[in-house]
């Protein structure tokens, strides 16, 4: 069954889940993921990020995605980051 979640985000930004969403009130660190199931597996957002061909090898260290999230639980992927959480990606010049 399709839903919706609730990720409790910690000091860095790295969000955990916390519990399915409930008549609970969202706390300041809170936020709600809407999902999906599919052939059986929850979906998050997409499992997709597309980059500039011949930049793979900007990615290749990434370990977090950061996503943008709508008041009702949309999330869209925006960037990559690293185990440091450091932005992946070619500089801007």
């Amino acid at each position: 069954k399709d839903g919706r979640l609730v990720v409790a985000l910690d000091e860095r930004g790295v969000g955990r889940f916390k519990r399915f969403e409930d008549a609970t009130p969202l706390a300041a660190n809170e936020v709600l993921v809407r999902y999906r199931v599919r052939d059986g597996q929850p979906k998050l957002a997409t499992n997709a990020f597309f980059f500039q061909e011949g930049h793979a090898h900007f990615y290749q260290g990434a370990r977090y995605g950061e996503f943008r999230a709508s008041p009702d639980g949309e999330v869209i992927l925006t960037a990559m980051r690293d185990a440091n959480l450091k932005v992946l990606g070619p500089t801007q010049p």
